[in-house]
């Protein structure tokens, strides 16, 4: 039994440290001048940072205002504005923060 117990606990401890990783990549990790992808839709977007020489690479942050959802600060700075609340959990960080964004033009 305490084997399995054992078993158990590093199998617990083993996803949590994915799930950790994993969500490096989402959008309430970026920077200005960091690179997203879309991975969702244009109405319920899934901003994931990628590297700026992807082929998925869509957008360039121009800028990161924190503690706001207003998207018109964004105006005159860049070509949109992403919003996002993230709930605390297991895979966000609790807050509220406006992406400027730039979108890459393909050549």
């Amino acid at each position: 039994m305490k084997i399995l117990k054992g078993i158990a606990v590093v199998v617990v401890l083993i996803m949590c440290v994915v799930g950790y990783f994993a969500s490096q990549d989402d959008a309430d990790h970026a920077e200005a001048g960091d690179c997203l992808k879309n991975s969702g839709s244009t109405v319920t977007p899934d901003l994931q940072v990628v590297e700026c020489g992807d082929s998925q690479a869509t957008y360039k942050v121009v800028e990161v205002i924190p503690d706001t959802l207003d998207t018109t600060k964004c105006e005159g700075k860049s070509d949109a504005g992403y919003l996002e609340q993230t709930r605390g959990g297991r895979r966000s960080s609790g807050k509220q923060f406006v992406l400027c964004l730039d979108e890459l033009k393909k050549k």
